[in-house]
Parts: C-alpha cells; structure tokens; sequence
C-alpha cells in the first residue's frame, strides 16, 4: 500500500499549529535576539506548554508574508521650496 492511498501525503503537506523558536529562526532566517524580541512585543504570538515556549505558524507567516503594495504617496522634495518668479521670468 503506498503513501498516497492512505492519505497521509496530505497530513505530511500540512501546515504545523505551532513551531520552536529554532525551526522559526531556521524558517524565517532571523536571528535569536530578534525572534525573542518579536515575542516580546507580541508581533508573534505564542503558546505556552509546560516550559516550552511556542511559536503560531500563522503569526510567524503574517509577519513574513509581503503585503500589498502601499498606496503611492506623492513624491516629496526634500530642502527649501523653490521661488515662484513672475510670469515675466525677468527680473525689476
């Protein structure tokens, strides 16, 4: 009886609920400080079982997900604003 008959393929493919810290570093290519940092501010979310400190897949993959492009904002000069010269251009 092979893998795909009896279904576990799909189980194997799926998504995990939770994930350590490591896989998360390993996954996400940030750093320790920065995981436990993103735990702090509560940017991913976690769950506590007995000592072990856990990590959402989903919270880990919104914050790694690109979002949609922004809106265009104007462009904005940087420094003074230029003169408005008359119409005439020349000088009095």
């Amino acid at each position: 009886m092979s893998m795909l008959s009896t279904g576990l393929s799909d189980y194997e493919s799926a998504k995990p609920l939770t994930i350590t810290v490591a896989t998360a570093k390993r996954l996400s290519g940030l750093g320790n400080t920065t995981i436990w940092a993103l735990i702090k501010d509560q940017t991913l979310e976690t769950v506590h079982v007995g000592r072990r400190t856990l990590i959402t897949y989903r919270s880990l993959e919104a914050l790694l997900t690109p979002r949609l492009a922004r809106q265009a904002r104007p462009h904005r000069r940087r420094g003074r604003p230029c003169k408005n010269l008359p119409s005439g251009g020349g000088a009095p």
